[in-house]
């Protein structure tokens, strides 16, 4: 009997193992897979002429998708599994929804003309019925209207009203600066302190890394821009030189100081795989001061 028991606990302790295993397996599957994106966008001058193409798949194509911009039209397809979704298919419902709707005033024709006159006496009590809730609306409008020409103040209350007003106002104004000027105090201490200032060194650390591993992996991106106002333009290129040391190795940036324009065409593809956000994840979590700045954040009150 002892025995028995033994093999049974033996039986369940494998089986136990092997449900774990194949729940491990599948999560480092998940984890390791990469999402493969591949993005195609173009145009010249005018924004009917954008055009563009996403197309991305996961786990071995068992989830795939594609997202298509053309002639101002936007299309999308998603296939999980053996499940298919997509634009053209919402286009056919609303289609078939329509062809409904042409057939229902065909057959009405075909219904007895006593039905028909029923309706339309029917439709004329209705008009009818409307018609006197319309009067009686309006009789209660211009009575109203009356009631509020009778009740209306003197000029000496209506500027004492005016007055208490502005005071009011003014009033309100005042406590608003007060209350502002207290929060920033409380704001910048709250900034300034060095347990939230390492947690924020520490985040933009750690999403600085992120982002790197979320580099594509074959790019390139031609633009050629130009404003009305070379100042917009001198702008514009301030702005992209920031994140240039980033992209400048697969990105070819072309001002024009004297024309408007904008134009371009970018292929970018990459691959993002989900192990590198939950290692992001842990790293954070596992930091004293974010988890103390996270704290102190639920709890601050302005």
């Amino acid at each position: 009997m002892l025995q028995i028991i033994l093999l049974i606990l033996k039986i369940l302790g494998l089986l136990f193992l092997g449900i774990l295993g194949l729940i491990l397996l599948v999560v480092i599957i998940l984890l390791v897979s990469p999402a493969v994106y591949r993005l195609e966008l173009s145009g010249e001058d005018t924004l009917e002429s954008v055009k563009g193409k996403l197309r991305f798949h996961w786990l071995l194509r068992l989830v795939s998708g594609e997202i298509c911009y053309k002639d101002s039209t936007l299309t999308w397809r998603l296939r999980a599994g053996w499940k298919r979704f997509g634009s053209d298919r919402e286009n056919r419902s609303a289609g078939d929804a329509g062809a409904r709707k042409e057939k229902l005033p065909k057959e009405r024709k075909n219904e007895p003309q006593g039905q028909h006159a029923e309706r339309k006496a029917e439709q004329r009590a209705g008009q009818h019925v409307e018609q006197k809730a319309e009067q009686q609306t309006k009789r209660a409008e211009n009575a109203e209207g009356r009631q509020a020409e009778k009740k209306k103040s003197s000029l000496y209350e209506r500027l004492n009203k005016f007055w208490e007003k502005i005071k009011y106002t003014f009033q309100k104004i005042c406590d608003n600066i007060r209350s502002l000027v207290k929060k920033k105090e409380r704001l910048t201490a709250f900034i300034q302190n060095e347990v939230h200032k390492s947690a924020f060194f520490k985040v933009i650390r750690e999403l600085r890394r992120f982002l790197k591993t979320m580099l594509p992996k074959d790019a390139d991106v031609h633009i050629q821009f130009g404003f009305t106002d070379p100042a917009v333009t001198g702008y514009v290129l301030a702005l992209i030189s920031m994140i240039y040391p980033f992209i400048g190795e697969y990105t070819e940036v072309i001002p024009d100081f004297e024309h408007k324009i904008l134009r371009g065409r970018v292929y970018v593809k990459g691959r993002i795989r989900a192990m590198h956000a939950v290692s992001l994840a842990l790293r954070v979590l596992m930091d004293k001061n974010v988890r103390t700045t996270y704290k102190h954040i639920r709890k601050f009150k302005l």
